[in-house]
C-alpha cells in the first residue's frame, strides 16, 4: 500500500506533504481490487458501458504512465474499480485487465 500512496500523491518532481489519514483510502482502493479478483463468480458477458469504461481506462493509464503521470493513472483505476464493484456480478474479463493495468503500481497485489 505504501508504493501505491506514494505514486498516488502527485507528481513525482513535486514536493508533497505526507498525511497519513490518506494512506487509508488507497489501502480501500486496494481491498477493493482484491475482493474483486478474488470473487466467487464473475460474469462472461461484459456490457457496453463497462467495455467503453475499460477501454477509456486502459488508454488514460497506457497515456499516463508514458506521461510519468502515475497518479492519474490510479486515480482512473479507481474510478473503475469503483464501476467493477457496483455490479451484480464483474465481467471476468474486465477484473483480469484491472489487474494487469494495476500490476506496474502494485505488483504484490496482481500477483
Amino acid at each position: 500500500a505504501l508504493r501505491l500512496y506514494e505514486m498516488f500523491m502527485g507528481p513525482l518532481e513535486a514536493v508533497k506533504p505526507w498525511q497519513t489519514s490518506q494512506v487509508s483510502g488507497v489501502v480501500r482502493f486496494r481491498n477493493k481490487v482484491h475482493s474483486l479478483a478474488n470473487s466467487a463468480s464473475f460474469s462472461d458477458e461484459m456490457d457496453e458501458g463497462t467495455e467503453r469504461m475499460l477501454h477509456k481506462t486502459m488508454k488514460k493509464v497506457s497515456e499516463d504512465v508514458d506521461a510519468m503521470a502515475f497518479n492519474t493513472a490510479i486515480s482512473a483505476l479507481m474510478v473503475f474499480t469503483n464501476h467493477l464493484s457496483k455490479l451484480d456480478k464483474a465481467p471476468k474479463e474486465a477484473v483480469e485487465k484491472l489487474v494487469v493495468m494495476l500490476s506496474p503500481f502494485a505488483p504484490h497485489v496482481a500477483e
